[in-house]
């Protein structure tokens, strides 16, 4: 199977870095990463296994219960219950962008406009909870796909957030839903540049080279410390859909002004 590839640099009996599931070009892309940073001699001292996407990390645990693990290429929403079945260490290096990114964009595309999303874990009619600044809109029981024209007819709410989940979209969800918000002219803003293209009308996201330096920091901080850390990307970057925004609301977005956005979004 292509998810139990495995890469090896070894230098001594007791030590090696290992690379393990997803594609062979990420695989091969990571072995670069490694040849390019350090020496076999280095990567010899380091005992980790680097897995890439949910089905590498949990295959891995399957076999291996001591070695650690820098996760990656994976996102949020499943990674707690993946990590639960593994034994040793594991560290994440997510590919989806943060919810608190996701707002701050919203914000300061549609300022002073009321944000939402999609949850399966509060009630329509419990508290919200306060370290969440967004309104929790509930899973329609019929399907996000069938429900959300509902939610959006019945809600008082300007933009949807549509973070990566697979607890509560299936597949085929996102398009749908996608689709939905255009009608009924409500942007969305996505963690992933590649839903962009399907109506979304922003997005904040980690292109390749943000990711790959995120690993190269986070094994340089292991061999240096002896401590494993995920180091997520410093910033994030921004992109918008200049369709969505100028048919749906008659806008047009200068590089100058993306680049702010992006600063924004990033703390200034």
């Amino acid at each position: 199977m292509v998810c139990c590839a495995t890469l090896i640099f070894v230098s001594s009996a007791s030590a090696d870095v290992t690379i393990h599931g997803g594609k062979a070009a990420y695989r091969e892309r990571l072995a670069a990463l490694l040849e390019e940073h350090w020496s076999a001699d280095q990567l010899g001292r380091v005992n980790l296994a680097i897995t890439v996407g949910l089905a590498g990390l949990a295959e891995f645990c399957e076999k291996d219960r001591e070695t650690p693990v820098l996760a990656t290429y994976l996102y949020q929403s499943r990674f707690a219950d993946i990590a639960a079945s593994c034994s040793q260490p594991v560290v994440p290096i997510f590919a989806d962008t943060p919810l608190s990114s996701m707002g701050r964009l919203a914000e300061a595309l549609f300022p002073g406009v009321e944000t939402a999303m999609l949850s399966g874990g509060f009630a329509k009619d419990q508290a919200k909870p306060e370290h969440v600044p967004h309104i929790l809109l509930p899973v329609p029981p019929e399907g996000v796909a069938k429900g959300l024209g509902r939610l959006i007819d019945e809600g008082r709410w300007g933009v949807l957030l549509l973070p990566l989940d697979s607890r509560i979209f299936k597949a085929t969800d996102y398009r749908l839903s996608l689709e939905t918000l255009f009608r009924h002219r409500k942007p969305a803003i996505v963690s992933i540049h590649s839903l962009l293209n399907q109506g979304a009308a922003a997005a904040t996201y980690y292109k390749p080279e943000q990711l790959e330096e995120a690993v190269v920091r986070s094994i340089e901080h292991l061999m240096q410390s002896g401590e494993l850390v995920g180091k997520q990307p410093d910033r994030v970057s921004v992109d918008i859909n200049k369709t969505v925004l100028r048919n749906l609301y008659g806008r047009v977005i200068t590089e100058e002004e993306l680049h702010a956005l992006e600063a924004e979004v990033n703390g200034g």
